[in-house]
């Protein structure tokens, strides 16, 4: 028997599950706001802290730049940009875990030992900071154990399913955000996961957009208003209406894991409309298969068969769908095991002691990817440690039915519905030993200032211009004053050559789930031209490219934007015929280019971004081969003018803080006249100010971005025949910057958790018409 408390926590992407076990061995799941499951979202304040959970939603409605719904999948960025601040991402995790140290307190009165758990997959790195905002959280005694192991342990124990030694079993983790598939053997030492993989891009939340844009279609044809309404709210009751909706949906895709028909009501409709799990299964069956796959996948990598496996574990909100079982017995073989509660088997698991798990009662010590302490610097695996305690436990609390999180970033807006407590908010600080964590603190709520963008839109432009996690170089995070930045901040790797036959320019670039894309370019060789080829490099598992699906026509100088929903869209651009007005979009997971609304007149070489109310397309070269001064905005109702530019530029580029705030950078006044721009526009709530800056020269052809603790820069671009580097606001930040190899002009540039891409481009000096050169460049802070 353990003596003390013990707390397991399950930190998800959508939501975070916490099981106290009391000194007697009971083991029961801490409550937020009368319910086992807390959203995982953050919300910065006005007075500088961070609310969480459901009251984080509610405040997303006033403020949807300052809200970010899903930390946990920001675990790689050192920090993410809140409104007009940079938060460090353990401080956002640490907010998470101050939540659920408030709960733990209410039964424990103090701050017990802590089991984290982690996704099997997670390196050192990931694993220290999610230890590293335990303890600024207030937790003092702090373990880790990956997410499968935890559920092997469940299966064993809550179950009392036994796993002979040397069988394994599958956990099938299926969460709001992503699949997770692990197989844990039984070893003599312990439990190790010897297999795992997942998908990055299925999750509960994109099965709830599937239904949703389901009823879309009904609702398109039948209530276009309506419909419009939903997609596209411009009100806060239109918003309220969207979350309602959502919800709706997500509660039917939950009954229909119980019945075969279930109405969802639609604001704005008197009549309900109806869901039945014929719809469901169809619309969602295309993504179940490829989990299903995943998880043969994993199982036949971990050299096994169906026949070697004990088991199935279905754990995670989404895999009560019963298709998931149903095509999983199929595939392997083994009927699953489905729990009532799914969400809670990890956390639960967390708190089994390992000599509850051998009938002889010794404590087994797992190796390989197993428990990992992390409260000092590892110097060698070691098994769970549970602390005595005589602090006597608290009645056992009642739980509600689980309560699911609404859609992650981009629309619908993520809020909640019911009334909360105060909220419970973190302010940085520095760790600090085990204590009674403190009260929630009271206050009213200030409604914010700026109205932000879409939190995890990642902006990309061709040869031009992306936004880099926006940096204000006048404003502080809470815990830190600005400081200079460091002598070095990184440094240029080269990656594996494009694959493409000559060197490329003026391609585009975006970074969808950790696989860099390459899409169109203008070729280097004669007879020079455009190209539809686009490829694509997984910055994870392989060292090589593979060809993705082909533009519709060839491409060159375009726009490109990656929207919060994961879709490329490109933009204009310089067709074999010049110029054109045509739209395309990639939505996540396709093979196929769609046409989306046309410009309003063609253009190549402008600049598309998107802010905080959505994409942006500005100058650039008209159909008569002059430069042009418009600035269009896409809106439910198509494109329309913002604004216009001070001065005609083509090859220009431009960069936005999310947070109302775009700067138009350089370019060429007109096409063969030579006469380049040191100039910038600023735009601030899409309209243009007379604030103006100048660089420290003309320059065509650049990217720009902004920098944690650099601020404003631009790179490469060429003046003349002459290729440039670095240029940023702050003079004396320009030098820290690393200068690439070969100085270019027209390369596609992404980013990726804080990394820089950079892809193809030309040297006219050097006589070099395009690039195969893929290089990355890692900013520290």
């Amino acid at each position: 028997m353990v003596s003390g408390y013990v707390v397991g926590i399950d930190l998800g992407t959508s939501n975070t599950v916490a099981v106290i076990r009391s000194p007697d061995g009971r083991r029961r799941p801490v409550l937020f706001d009368g319910a086992p499951l807390m959203p995982s979202a953050v919300f910065l304040t006005d007075n500088g802290q961070l609310a969480v959970g459901r009251d984080a939603q509610r405040l997303a409605q006033l403020d949807p730049g300052r809200y970010e719904p899903n930390p946990k999948r920001r675990i790689d960025e050192p920090s993410v940009l809140l409104g007009s601040s940079e938060i460090p991402t353990v401080h956002m995790l640490a907010a998470v875990l101050r939540a659920v140290a408030v709960g733990v307190a209410e039964v424990t009165r103090y701050a017990p030992p802590v089991v984290l758990t982690y996704p099997a997959s997670w390196g050192q790195t990931r694993r220290k900071m999610l230890h590293d905002a335990a303890v600024t959280a207030g937790f003092g005694d702090v373990s880790m154990l990956p997410e499968p192991v935890a559920a092997a342990r469940y299966f064993i124990s809550a179950l009392n399913h036994p796993l002979p030694p040397g069988q394994a079993v599958v956990v099938y983790d299926f969460g709001g955000g992503t699949i997770d598939i692990a197989v844990v053997r039984n070893d003599p030492q312990g439990f190790t996961v010897i297999g795992s993989g997942g998908l990055e891009d299925v999750g509960g939340l994109d099965l709830d957009a599937a239904l949703v844009e389901r009823l879309g279609e009904v609702l398109a044809a039948s209530q276009p208003d309506v419909w419009r309404r939903l997609q596209d709210p411009r009100t806060s009751q239109e918003r309220r209406d969207r979350r309602l909706f959502w919800e709706d949906i997500r509660g039917a895709k939950e009954m229909l894991s119980r019945t075969t028909v279930a109405p969802v009501s639609v604001p704005g409709v008197e009549s309900a409309l109806h869901l039945t799990r014929d719809e469901l299964e169809a619309k969602i069956g295309p993504m179940i298969t490829r989990t299903v796959n995943e998880t043969a996948r994993v199982v036949r990598d971990s050299g096994l068969t169906a026949n070697g496996l004990a088991g199935i574990l279905l754990v995670g909100g989404s895999s009560r769908v019963p298709l998931v079982a149903r095509m999983l017995h199929r595939e392997l073989g083994v009927v699953p095991t489905v729990l009532e509660q799914p969400e809670l088997p990890v956390a639960e698991g967390a708190v089994v002691h390992p000599s509850e798990l051998t009938a002889d009662g010794r404590v087994p010590v797992a190796t390989g990817t197993a428990s990992v302490p992390v409260s000092a610097p590892p110097s060698g695996t070691q098994s769970m440690i549970y602390p005595v305690s005589g602090v006597p436990m608290s009645a056992p609390p009642v739980s509600g039915p689980p309560v699911s999180a609404p859609p992650v970033s981009g629309p619908p807006l993520p809020v909640s519905a019911a009334p909360v407590s105060p909220a419970v908010t973190y302010t940085p600080a520095p760790p600090k030993p085990p204590q009674l964590p403190a009260p929630p603190p009271s206050g009213g709520r200030k409604r914010a200032a700026l109205i932000a963008g879409i939190g995890a839109a990642v902006l990309l432009i061709a040869g031009g211009a992306f936004a880099l996690k926006a940096y204000n170089d006048n404003t502080t995070t809470p815990s830190s004053t600005k400081s200079d930045a460091p002598a070095v901040i990184g440094k240029w790797e080269k990656l594996s050559e494009l694959p493409t036959k000559i060197g490329i320019e003026g391609a585009g670039a975006a970074v969808v789930n950790r696989q860099l894309w390459v899409i169109g370019g203008y070729t280097a060789e004669e007879p020079r031209g455009t190209t539809d080829q686009v490829w694509i490099y997984d910055l994870d598992r392989t060292n090589s490219w593979v060809k993705g699906p082909k533009l519709p026509r060839t491409l060159s100088h375009m726009g490109v934007v990656l929207d919060s929903n994961k879709t490329i869209w490109v933009l204009g651009g310089l067709a074999s015929d010049g110029a054109t007005d045509q739209v395309w979009q990639l939505k996540l997971g396709s093979e196929t280019w769609e046409e989306g609304p046309k410009l309003p007149a063609k253009r190549n070489s402008g600049v598309a971004l998107q802010d905080s109310d959505g994409i942006i397309f500005a100058g650039g070269t008209g159909s008569d081969g002059f430069a042009t001064d418009t600035i269009w905005a896409l809106d439910a109702g198509g494109w329309k003018s913002i604004g216009q530019l001070s001065q005609k530029r083509e090859k220009l580029t431009a960069t936005t803080d999310r947070a109302g705030r775009i700067w138009f950078i350089g370019g060429r006044r007109q096409k063969g006249d030579g006469v380049t721009l040191d100039s910038i526009d600023i735009m601030q709530e899409r309209k243009m100010t007379n604030d103006h800056l100048t660089m420290d020269g003309p320059r065509e052809g650049a990217a720009a971005m902004l920098i944690t603790k650099v601020g404003l820069c631009v790179l490469g671009g060429n003046n003349g025949p002459k290729a440039l580097g670095w240029w940023c606001q702050d003079a004396s930040k320009t030098a820290t910057l690393p200068k690439l190899d070969l100085p270019r002009a027209g390369q596609a540039v992404a980013i990726s958790g804080g990394t820089i891409y950079a892809v193809g481009g030309y040297n006219g000096e050097q006589n070099l018409n395009g690039s195969f050169d893929v290089e990355a460049f890692q900013y520290t802070t």
